[in-house]
């Protein structure tokens, strides 16, 4: 039997809500949907796009065929933000560059426009994609606490913020007259998150059996009613080092996608998506390479970038890791189109 891939869920989530399969409710159809799926044998996949080969490992953020990276100069030692649309070749954003990569994320403003936020000097900044126009958010900004690993979605931002020994996410707006944030949720250690329309997904860590913060936990929490729950733990131990990257919102059908790495043994790399409807989770494979991963729309897929051993995406920001390479064996970090995986492997 041929692979389903994400678009046959799609279908059957949208023929729920229309009401165009009646004699089953909405939550057994997609149960159906992902018994099916998981009982599929799997297929090959079309082999990767690859928009880059960079030197040092990179933060990917994509949003509706817009993907953004950061490009290390070897010369100045400086990052700057650079972008593809619809799988065409990299070129710059147009903003300052940066001694760190860019923790930074895609998606839009109020009106729809595609906007990047980031964070500098411990401020959350957003540009618009196409122009290359930044501004500071102030209205954000509480000294003398830092921002970091910003999301945006239709003109609301959220943000990690340390405050006496707790990560705080806190959500706020992106017009010229907001000012001040809400707190979302606090733990002793956030690692990043991904706004939707109704929720967040974040990621934060628990000790595990080998490290302080060996078990990283995938959060989803509605944003109106404050309702919380786990639903991904990856945890590392014996010879396995297991990370998620940020998870990334998707639109249809709505949910959060993310990567989860085992480096080690080599098993259980896979592509997570949860879906919010029915509360589902469905796997297809991936590598132990991903650093970074976001959904880049139906068109083009997943984005993803990659180094020869894999890695924490929040390192990224902990200081300089250059990538192996030379003239004779490339570099091997690269940025890539992946497609839209075929969910049909087990957890």
């Amino acid at each position: 039997m041929a692979a389903l891939h994400l678009g046959w869920v799609d279908r059957m989530a949208r023929a729920s809500h229309r009401g165009g399969m009646t004699s089953m409710r909405p939550t057994l159809q997609i149960a159906i949907a992902t018994a099916v799926l998981l009982s599929c044998a799997t297929s090959a996949q079309a082999a990767p796009t690859q928009l880059a080969r960079e030197l040092a490992p990179t933060r990917v953020a994509a949003w509706e065929g817009t993907v953004v990276w950061s490009r290390l100069d070897a010369r100045s030692g400086r990052y700057a933000l650079v972008k593809s649309v619809d799988g065409g070749a990299a070129e710059p954003v147009g903003v300052r560059s940066r001694t760190r990569p860019f923790d930074v994320d895609l998606g839009t403003n109020s009106l729809g426009s595609t906007y990047a936020v980031y964070t500098r000097d411990g401020d959350v900044y957003m540009t618009h994609v196409a122009s290359g126009r930044e501004r500071r958010l102030t209205g954000l900004t509480s000294k003398p606490y830092a921002e970091r690993d910003p999301t945006i979605h239709r003109g609301d931002v959220a943000f990690v913020r340390r405050v006496r020994g707790r990560d705080q996410l806190r959500e706020g707006r992106t017009s010229r007259r907001s000012r001040g944030t809400h707190l979302l949720v606090a733990r002793s250690t956030i690692v990043m998150a991904e706004l939707s329309p109704k929720h967040v997904a974040y990621v934060d860590t628990r000790p595990g059996p080998i490290s302080d913060n060996g078990s990283k936990r995938v959060h989803i929490r509605n944003r109106r009613t404050g309702r919380d729950h786990i639903v991904y733990t990856a945890t590392s131990g014996g010879a396995n080092y297991a990370d998620v990257t940020r998870p990334s919102y998707v639109s249809s059908p709505a949910g959060f996608m993310w990567v989860r790495t085992n480096a080690g043994s080599g098993r259980g790399n896979r592509v997570v998506l949860y879906i919010l409807r029915g509360s589902k989770l469905v796997y297809a494979q991936g590598t132990a390479r991903e650093i970074s991963s976001a959904w880049a729309g139906r068109a083009l897929g997943l984005a993803t970038s990659s180094a020869l051993e894999g890695g924490r995406e929040r390192a990224l920001e902990e200081g300089p890791l250059i990538c192996r390479g030379s003239l004779a064996a490339p570099s091997s970090c690269t940025v890539e189109l992946i497609g839209r995986p075929s969910f049909t492997r087990g957890p």
